[in-house]
């Protein structure tokens, strides 16, 4: 009897699994899909920008973590977004040796149609949801995201395309796991 109980919940974790990865890959492309719409050079691109805009005046190095890019890399998506006008370099408050990073206004225009197209696609998946369901969901998607991480580093490259003011209101899981 507890063998059998054992076997199924192991088969429930599996299929749980499975419809985690696939939700977590539906939606994923769904959203680089939309984003890519709107005519970027790519999902880096794209994800650099909203980071920037999220996090201004952080350095090059700092972006290079959450995007999980070597620093040369980095530094040529920067250098691309800067002759598009998108982003701007300038000198540290901190450390006068240091450049961090802001988005222009034209920058943060973009961001906005960026998230607002990944919006579309996940407020796709609520649509068919009831209220009771969309707060059964959002407690449960918040306990899973306390789980995601306890590091600062990580905790930005796991929000690194969020609408950073509208989880903030709330307290956002990830962040909250980190502190």
């Amino acid at each position: 009897m507890i063998q059998s109980y054992i076997v199924r919940f192991m088969k429930d974790e599996k299929y749980i699994s499975n419809l985690i990865g696939a939700f977590a890959t539906s939606v994923s492309t769904a959203v680089e899909s939309k984003v890519l719409t709107l005519g970027g050079r790519s999902l880096s691109h794209e994800t650099a920008l909203v980071a920037i805009n999220n996090h201004p005046n952080e350095t090059i190095d700092v972006l290079s973590k959450v995007l999980a890019l070597s620093h040369s890399g980095a530094v040529r998506l920067i250098n691309t977004l800067e002759q598009e006008g998108l982003v701007a370099r300038y000198k540290s408050m901190q450390d006068a040796r240091s450049v961090v990073l802001r988005t222009t206004q034209h920058g943060t225009e973009r961001v906005k149609a960026i998230l607002s197209s990944r919006e579309s696609v996940t407020l796709k998946v609520l649509e068919h949801f009831t209220d009771e369901q969309k707060k059964q969901f959002s407690g449960l998607l918040e306990s899973a995201m306390t789980n995601l991480t306890d590091k600062q580093i990580e905790a930005r490259r796991i929000c690194r395309m969020c609408v950073e003011g509208v989880c903030r209101k709330v307290g956002c899981p990830v962040e909250s796991a980190i502190k």
